[in-house]
């Protein structure tokens, strides 16, 4: 079975709008390789900075890019409220799933995030640490 992965909401962006590791990690669900995993929080933050003024995009824009990253992943409902990262408090909504969805990684670029190194279960890691971890780099 495929290990079951989530991605921070800057991996997700990233693999969308530019060319690189986050683009090659999503290439990879794609092929099966891993089973991404999303909330309802992680969306709505996706959502809300792709629209905002730094990206600008438009919801005719969003709608296929939002489209595509649900059909690659599976929902998890989070049951738990995870409050673990009191620096920047935002980061804590990719714990929750972590737990409910048995993840083997969080992927992220996120200093808050990558300093906890492990979560439950779920390590921490980079978007090249976590190819190379999974032999897709």
């Amino acid at each position: 079975m495929p290990e079951r992965v989530i991605f921070d909401t800057n991996v997700l962006i990233s693999g969308y709008l530019w060319r690189g590791l986050p683009r090659r990690a999503l290439e990879h669900a794609r092929r099966g390789r891993y089973t991404l995993l999303l909330s309802q929080q992680t969306i709505e933050e996706f959502i809300r900075i792709l629209g905002s003024p730094k990206f600008g995009l438009t919801a005719e824009e969003i709608v296929p890019i939002l489209a595509d990253l649900t059909s690659l992943a599976e929902f998890v409902e989070v049951r738990e409220t995870v409050s673990v990262i009191r620096e920047d408090p935002t980061d804590n909504i990719f714990l929750g799933p972590a737990v409910q969805g048995d993840a083997a990684y969080i992927v992220s670029g996120d200093r808050h995030l990558l300093r906890l190194k492990e979560f439950r279960g779920s390590r921490i890691v980079t978007t090249r640490q976590f190819l190379r971890l999974l032999g897709l780099e």
